[in-house]
């Protein structure tokens, strides 16, 4: 594995932080009173970044729990009707030559009955480059992994969202985030997990070593490295967690965010559309109740809602009688043109909100 000497320092700072709050004794007791429910997750993070470029399709490493295999779906914009992403046509995408630029918020997390618990959960986000950028810049990938402290059991009802939680504002002090990556010629990889860890002194460690948003919200930023240096961390990250409760698990699927590609770049196998708007992404194990209502539901500021839904409700209110056994997140994609320099400073325009 090769990797700068930038990025070294960097994993070396996060792993020295996170030691440094380990406490043996008291890991191992935490460790002995794991959930029933609780997999085993360190295999699938040792594997998660396997093959990440040299194969065109997604990762075939085995889920760590494949009941709750992570699906996707779409919506173009607050308001309107949600589709599986995998069922867009790939011809309806922009038309958008050489490489795209991509920016994207964190919505909402809203977790169904059956998940809802006082116990922190951990969101995480993945987004990989599958080939030299410009010819000259190795693949690289980005992650951010947010720790969710929930409020009480009464304050759950109100269905607290990570826009208020200031999640959708936290950028890292070097001015790069997770919100914005180039995809050479339109084409990466995406993957989203979300787990409640078993050990709540590993938990802690994480919080405690992750710059705090609020007091409900913590975030690990990883800025753009090297995939070999990001298998490092997973791999690492993986081992010291052990065992978690999945909400949902998604191995790294390929995506595609423009319909020209040049004849010279090598496609992905069956890359799931990337077009602009509303990513809403639940476990497998919530379709059956999500697909009976599907027709009746559109996105409405991240949250899934009724479309016939009482005007007099307010949007909490809409979002908890929506789908009420459904786990689910949602994220807002912007694609564009990327500049010559490969980024872009300047917000995108929209006539909707994240």
């Amino acid at each position: 594995m090769e990797y700068t000497r930038r990025e070294a320092v960097g994993l070396m700072a996060a792993f020295a932080a996170v030691a440094n709050a380990y406490d043996p004794e008291a890991f191992a007791r935490a460790a002995q009173t794991q959930p029933s429910h609780a997999v085993d997750v360190a295999g699938y993070w040792t594997n998660f970044y396997d093959d990440t470029v040299t194969t065109k399709g997604a990762n075939k490493a085995a889920l760590a729990n494949a009941k709750r295999k992570t699906v996707y779906l779409h919506s173009p914009d607050s308001g309107q009707a949600v589709v599986y992403a995998e069922n867009i046509p790939k011809t309806t995408l922009p038309a958008i030559s050489g490489d795209v630029l991509v920016k994207m918020a964190v919505s909402q997390y809203r977790p169904g009955k059956g998940d809802i618990s006082t116990d922190v959960s951990h969101l995480r986000i993945d987004a990989t480059q599958t080939f030299d950028y410009m010819n000259l810049v190795a693949p690289l990938s980005w992650a951010v992994l947010a720790s969710l402290t929930p409020p009480t059991t009464a304050q759950m009802a109100k269905l607290p969202t990570l826009d208020s939680l200031g999640f959708n504002a936290q950028q890292s002090k070097d001015g790069q985030n997770l919100k914005q990556m180039t995809l050479p010629s339109g084409l990466g990889k995406l993957a989203v997990n979300i787990t409640k860890p078993s050990n709540p002194v590993f938990a802690e460690i994480i919080k405690t070593t992750s710059t705090a948003v609020s007091a409900g919200l913590s975030m690990m930023v990883l800025p753009a490295i090297s995939v070999p240096a990001i298998k490092i961390f997973s791999e690492l990250l993986g081992k010291w967690q052990g065992h978690a409760t999945v909400i949902m698990n998604g191995n790294l699927t390929p995506v595609i965010a423009t319909s020209t590609t040049p004849p010279d770049v090598p496609m992905p196998q069956d890359p799931m559309p990337l077009p602009s708007g509303y990513y809403v992404m639940l476990p497998q194990e919530h379709q059956d109740e999500l697909n009976s209502e599907l027709p009746n539901l559109v996105v409405q500021n991240g949250f899934l809602v009724h479309k016939d839904a009482p005007q007099t409700d307010d949007l909490q209110t809409r979002a908890v009688k929506a789908v009420p056994g459904v786990s689910y997140a949602t994220l807002r994609f912007y694609c564009s043109k990327a500049p010559a320099n490969g980024c872009d400073a300047n917000k995108p325009t929209t006539t909707g909100t994240a």
